[in-house]
């Protein structure tokens, strides 16, 4: 049986995390429960065999993450139907997802088409050289209009909800020109720490500013996946201690909205988000 998913099913979402040792804690479950649609599937006694979640986007694009069965469950055909009621709930939307080389095989044979690679990164880090040559403030409720904007140019869809929630739940900087926001970066306490994203800017060297501003204010370990095409970027993170663990394929069912060429996404807000 699949039916949509309820808070009380968190925590066994939690333990088939746990199951694939990814770095979830039951607040992350909860933060990515209250901004999506999450369906489970269930054996004759009730028991949670899988789950996936997705999250939209306005009425052209949506993400998927968190897809997962229970590994005494895997090769029957669950994941198939988890994921064809979320591309069923979704309708006309394009989907975009994150995927590990398990899921390589299923996400093909539901449409979806490799469209790049994303790194992901962390480790633990002292204080930094203050960024120059560059405007930086901390992120206020004010900024949030401009913030969606420019998220929007670089993600092609307005995603007012999560940027705002992601506010709520950690802090920004905001790189500014002439008194205008031209890039941000959003941090929060996720997984094992902090987790850096998203981070929005028209270059990698803005880019790199932004997340020294926030690793400044921070302590410990610190997250932050990447596209695999900012390689700049991902020297610089390489220098710092910020190196890379693991490498998940982009895929794409669709056709995703036009993006500004001026504005790029260098850090997601997770991988399920995008």
């Amino acid at each position: 049986m699949i039916r949509p998913m309820q808070l009380d099913d968190l925590p066994a979402g939690l333990k088939l995390t746990q199951a694939v040792h990814w770095a979830h804690r039951i607040e992350d479950w909860q933060f990515h429960h209250r901004l999506g649609r999450g369906w489970v599937i269930c054996g004759d006694d009730g028991a949670m065999l899988g789950t996936a979640t997705w999250w939209s986007y306005g009425q052209h694009l949506g993400s998927v993450g968190l897809v997962l069965v229970d590994a005494s469950q895997q090769g029957k055909g669950l994941g198939r139907r988890l994921m064809n009621t979320i591309i069923d709930d979704a309708g006309s939307r394009a989907l975009q997802l994150m995927a590990t080389q398990a899921g390589l095989k299923l996400y093909r044979q539901c449409g979806f088409r490799e469209v790049g690679l994303t790194e992901q990164r962390q480790g633990i880090i002292s204080p930094l050289p203050a960024p120059t040559g560059v405007t930086l403030r901390a992120a206020m409720a004010d900024d949030l209009d401009a913030l969606v904007t420019l998220d929007a140019a670089a993600f092609g869809a307005q995603r007012r909800e999560l940027i705002r929630e992601l506010l709520a739940a950690g802090s920004g900087t905001v790189a500014t020109i002439d008194g205008q926001v031209a890039g941000f970066a959003i941090k929060r306490q996720a997984g094992r720490g902090t987790l850096i994203g998203p981070v929005v800017a028209d270059s990698e060297s803005l880019a790199i500013a932004l997340v020294t501003q926030l690793v400044n204010s921070s302590s410990g370990f610190v997250r932050i996946d990447i596209p695999a095409a900012a390689e700049e970027l991902g020297r610089w993170l390489d220098t710092v201690g910020v190196v890379r663990v693991d490498t998940v394929v982009a895929m794409l069912r669709g056709e995703r909205p036009e993006t500004h060429p001026g504005m790029r996404t260098f850090g997601l807000a997770s991988q399920a988000f995008g």
